[in-house]
């Protein structure tokens, strides 16, 4: 993405090294990154050494507000950025007032404090504060460096829903620990400006009441108050034990001398870069419970109240040397400061779904969606939730389920669903199956916004007469309707060809096959004689066909056992050889376990996930011609007419006097063509240009089209 960054200025400070190490990791991500910024200063060069474009918009004055606008806008218009990024108050104002002018870019707001400090600007900037607060619920993403921060702003007219915390990033290469030659008696340090907020006093009386400890502040600043500093430690007897020192610029060195670094603040601390680096150096730390300090910490035995130096002291004293680098990799690195901050940029895409309940087009969009991390997923289910409903919700996805009885919308429910379209403001929108592509075309609609529509249809058409009445006007409604997605994905060649027979637009499809985890699916030890049929129970899975040919075999090959496994299968009336197991969720293992994997479907089927999850686990398949079916299995396995049972159960038969438990070659051949990770590079790229020329299909995964066309 093009991602511009709005600062006031470039000149030292914890914002602006911020800035760089973020803008550096974007651009090393693929990302075009720039960063406008009204003055200049020394970061300026650090910028560009890290591969972004910086440019001075040269605010000549403060009162040059009209003509430094016009440069402004000329500048953010040149870059055409999908992102607006304001980094700190009146930078988050420019971003917004910048985005009608820009092509309505998403627009960030960077909050860097966990409090104002607004009441010491004047007028203007009291004033800036209060049009900060009046306006943030405009902008599209509010990112907060701290916890304390969020909760501040929050409460003052923040809209909680779009904020979010990726707090500082420790550049944990430069932090490391050094050399510390261990003492008798322990060193305590506190590294800070001279200011109150500091609350220096706290640290020195507890000081006073640990006798056997060193104590070493390091800081300049208020000259006035460091003076009644070291006269409070003059008077506390501390002298001989502490030792000051100015700022210094070699802080993994300072860090060293350290035991224990202190930090004492009384407010105004949003995420202590202090904290962070010290213990990025090997260095534990005590801190006062203000701001995120106990949560980088992540101890409560190290946190004492604010101002309470008899509390310190006692941390003091209970203090025991342990190694806190370890948290600070895991959880505030520049990586998750990169990561974090990606996620939230990236694009958002709305998944429009029939349903998330058992089935492999269920299945398939639920592995997308953790698939692909670097985009921003919400998913609307038209029908009530289901297994990949939660398991999505707990994986920490926006899931909204609208409750609609099977192909009867209410208003109810088409109000919620203009009321989530409005408020996730996607940036792609993914009809998944007939109604979820339907309903994704109203969202189109109710975004108020040329917003890229990809239809993904996933299963054949051989005959309308097969679907309900309710999804066939559906089908031929989206016929109609086909010019208005970008693209159209379709899981099979004969599915593809079948709908564009019908009326769907040619020119917009696009070839997308399911796709694989071999790390999930791996063969196993087969039971011989073992022949499992697995699939939810619909007319298109033909369970009557599998259930004859299952009596024939029986009585041919005694000792054969049959299971059946998937949602309402409970319903079906079997023989004693059959065992009916229900929906499972072991079923990598499962599929394993089989001699013999069949898929008895007699129409609709487009990429029999079944066939290939069983093709990974080297399980030797027997298959009706229906979809692709004889696409994704090649050479391998068996393959039968559908509503045959006679001919599907002497395709059992031959495979189990063949003695074949394994067949390597399916599961090659999975690696080869169907695997997860092309499938989702894709997908990738289709979401992030859904407009761009479509590739031609690669000759080594066109199927042969034997199937028939759908009736009209």
């Amino acid at each position: 993405m093009k991602i511009a960054f709005i600062i006031r200025d470039l000149g030292h400070g914890g914002a602006q090294r911020q800035l760089v190490l973020l803008a550096g990791g974007l651009v090393q991500q693929g990302h075009e990154v720039s960063v406008l910024h009204f003055y200049g200063g020394p970061f300026r060069d650090e910028l560009e050494s890290v591969g972004a474009r910086t440019v001075c918009i040269g605010k000549r004055s403060r009162w040059d507000l009209a003509g430094f606008f016009i440069r402004l806008v000329k500048a953010a218009r040149s870059i055409r950025p999908a992102v607006l990024h304001g980094y700190l108050a009146e930078s988050n104002l420019m971003a917004l007032f910048l985005k009608p002018l820009c092509g309505f870019p998403r627009v960030v707001w960077g909050v860097r404090d966990s409090q104002t400090d607004a009441h010491l600007w004047g007028v203007l900037g009291r004033l800036s504060f209060r049009l900060n607060c009046l306006l943030a619920r405009f902008a599209d993403v509010i990112i907060c460096n701290s916890q304390a921060g969020r909760d501040y702003y929050a409460a003052r007219g923040y809209p909680p829903k779009k904020m979010h915390v990726v707090p500082n990033g420790i550049d944990t290469e430069k932090f490391q620990p050094r050399p510390h030659t261990p003492s008798a008696v322990s060193t305590f340090g506190l590294v800070g400006r001279m200011n109150p907020m500091k609350d220096i006093a706290t640290f020195l009386r507890a000081a006073a009441l640990v006798p056997h400890a060193q104590f070493l502040i390091i800081g300049s600043g208020d000259a006035a108050y460091e003076q009644q500093m070291r006269s409070l430690a003059t008077s506390l007897g501390l002298d001989d034990r502490l030792t000051w020192m100015p700022a210094q610029k070699d802080m993994p060195t300072v860090y060293a001398k350290f035991d224990c670094l202190v930090n004492s603040s009384a407010f105004g601390e949003g995420f202590s870069n202090v904290i962070g680096e010290a213990m990025a150096c090997g260095v534990p730390c005590i801190a006062s419970d203000v701001g995120d300090s106990a949560w980088i910490i992540g101890d409560k035995s190290r946190i004492f109240p604010v101002g309470d130096h008899a509390a310190l002291a006692q941390c003091m004293r209970s203090f025991t040397p342990h190694d806190p680098r370890p948290r600070i990799v895991e959880e505030f690195s520049v990586a998750k400061l990169i990561e974090r901050t990606s996620r939230l940029l990236a694009k958002k895409v709305l998944w429009l779904t029939t349903g998330l309940g058992s089935g492999g087009a269920e299945m398939m969009l639920a592995q997308l969606i953790r698939g692909l991390p670097h985009f921003q997923h919400s998913v609307i289910s038209l029908t009530a939730g289901g297994k990949h409903a939660t398991a999505l919700h707990e994986g920490g996805y926006e899931v909204h389920s609208l409750d609609m009885p099977a192909g009867k919308p209410t208003l109810a429910s088409l109000w919620r669903l203009f009321r989530i379209v409005r408020e996730t403001k996607a940036d792609v929108l993914m009809g998944w199956m007939y109604h979820g592509c339907f309903a994704a075309v109203l969202a189109r609609f109710m975004r108020f916004k040329s917003v890229p529509v990809i239809w993904n249809v996933r299963q054949s058409l051989y005959d309308l007469k097969h679907e309900k009445r309710g999804s066939a006007l559906v089908i031929r409604a989206l016929a109609s309707l086909s010019r208005l997605p970008a693209r159209i994905t379709y899981n099979t060649q004969t599915g593809a060809r079948q709908h564009e027979s019908l009326g769907y637009r040619a020119s917009k499809t696009q070839l997308i096959p399911n796709g694989f985890d071999l790390a999930k699916w791996l063969p196993g030890t087969p039971t011989p004689g073992r022949i499992g049929r697995f699939g939810r129970n619909a007319p298109m899975k033909d369970y009557a066909t599998f259930i004859a040919a299952a009596k024939i075999v029986a009585e041919k090959k005694t000792g054969t056992e049959f299971i059946i496994v998937g949602a309402g299968t409970e319903e079906l009336q079997v023989p004693a050889c059959i065992q009916i197991l229900g929906e499972r969720h072991d079923l990598p293992e499962l599929t394993a376990s089989l001699n013999i994997a069949v898929s008895s479907s007699a129409f609709g089927e487009g990429f029999p996930n079944v066939v290939g999850e069983a093709m990974a686990c080297s399980v030797p398949v027997v298959a009706t011609d229906i979809g692709d079916t004889r696409w994704v299995m090649g050479d391998t396995g068996r393959m039968v007419p559908p509503g045959d049972p006679a001919a599907l159960a002497q395709a059992c038969i031959e495979v189990l006097e063949s003695g074949i438990l394994h067949d390597p070659d399916s599961r090659a051949r999975i690696a080869e063509h169907f695997s997860i990770e092309s499938v989702l590079q894709k997908f990738a790229a289709l979401l992030d240009s859904p407009h761009a020329v479509l590739p031609a299909l690669e000759p080594s995964l066109t199927p042969t089209l034997a199937s028939p066309l759908p009736h009209s």
